[in-house]
């Protein structure tokens, strides 16, 4: 049969790579400081998360201000807390 867009995308086919190959074998998280937290995996993979804030409604320009960030400091891997906050990877 053929492919269908019906239902979300796989949230698998999304995920970094190093969140990918570690995903479920993480051996702790560290909070060096609010906002920023040091995951250490099984394999010895360290992955940073910086949390910010920001408001409910954003404009197109505070999007793409927000992938520029991620583009330049975290090779493109940003995504969004429940809460609309983003966090880059």
């Amino acid at each position: 049969m053929a492919k269908t867009d019906i239902g979300p995308p796989d949230y698998r086919e999304m995920l970094p790579e190093v969140i990918a190959k570690n995903y479920g074998k993480w051996k702790y998280h560290e909070n060096i400081k609010p906002g920023v937290y040091k995951h250490v995996s099984e394999t010895g993979d360290e992955v940073y998360t910086v949390r910010c804030g920001s408001a409910k409604l954003v404009s197109t320009d505070f999007i793409r201000d927000l992938c520029g960030i991620a583009d330049k400091y975290c090779d493109g891997h940003i995504r969004f807390t429940s809460r609309y906050n983003p966090e880059f990877l």
